[in-house]
């Protein structure tokens, strides 16, 4: 690459920071983190919140697979670990972070889904907002029963046709048809890390990382809890979520 082009590519990323910058003085942005066990409700928390408050959300398990499908060299470095069962380097995982973080479309802020899920990421997440003169607004930890979760993956049913893929759930959404996809017909199947098993076991593993987790958060006067269960409305969590940071942002 000659020079002139690099030093083109070089000034373009420095005009965009700057304007990001000049975007942020003005508008402060609002990262809001959320944390839950296996089946909490994070992601569908998640979906429902980032288009109330005009904000991002953002899955490292989306970002991930978008990073492999790209075949990026972040990519490259990711998809034989996640194929092989194992965990992403920290390291890695909060770069793919800030590169989305970063994008000027993500300005007004992002609801975090799926990370960080450890102290060290809490940290170098906290350091990389800190490097923007920003900081994590509102963590939401999501506290339900460990009966409740194993319910609501145990009661999980896929469809095995992947070009359909949809979701059911044996008491919540369960099928016209027993063990059949409304949708396309084809058989349904229970994932193997819904099986009741494999499902507490996830619980008991998530339980022995997330105390530290809200120490940490509990600490910097971010954490709020929000009690959930199966008995609640549709809504409820985000009902009081909402509540919860109108609350704050009023004191």
């Amino acid at each position: 690459m000659s020079p002139i082009k690099l030093s083109g590519r070089l000034l373009s990323r420095l005009e965009f920071a700057f304007v990001r910058y000049v975007y942020w003085h003005f508008n402060k942005p609002v990262y809001v983190i959320l944390l839950g066990g296996p089946g909490a409700g994070k992601g569908t928390l998640a979906t429902q919140l980032a288009p109330k408050l005009g904000l991002a959300h953002i899955s490292t398990g989306n970002l991930f697979r978008r990073e492999i499908s790209r075949h990026s060299a972040l990519g490259k470095k990711i998809e034989p670990i996640l194929k092989s069962g194992g965990l992403v380097p920290d390291e890695i995982t909060i770069a793919v972070v800030a590169r989305e973080l970063a994008r000027f479309a993500n300005r007004r802020g992002a609801v975090l889904d799926g990370f960080p899920r450890t102290v060290n990421q809490a940290l170098l997440l906290e350091r990389l907002l800190d490097s923007w003169s920003q900081e994590v607004c509102f963590v939401f930890f999501l506290d339900v029963e460990t009966g409740d979760l194993i319910v609501r993956l145990a009661g999980r049913r896929t469809c095995s046709n992947k070009a359909c893929g949809l979701t059911y759930h044996m008491d919540f959404n369960p099928p016209k048809k027993n063990g059949v996809c409304d949708k396309c017909g084809s058989a349904l199947y229970q994932r193997e890390d819904d099986r009741e098993d494999v499902v507490l076991a996830r619980i008991e593993n998530f339980n022995g990382t997330n105390e530290p987790m809200l120490r940490f958060y509990k600490q910097r006067g971010r954490l709020f809890t929000i009690k959930s269960s199966n008995r609640d409305g549709k809504d409820s969590v985000l009902t009081r979520v909402l509540a919860v940071m109108f609350r704050n942002w009023q004191a």
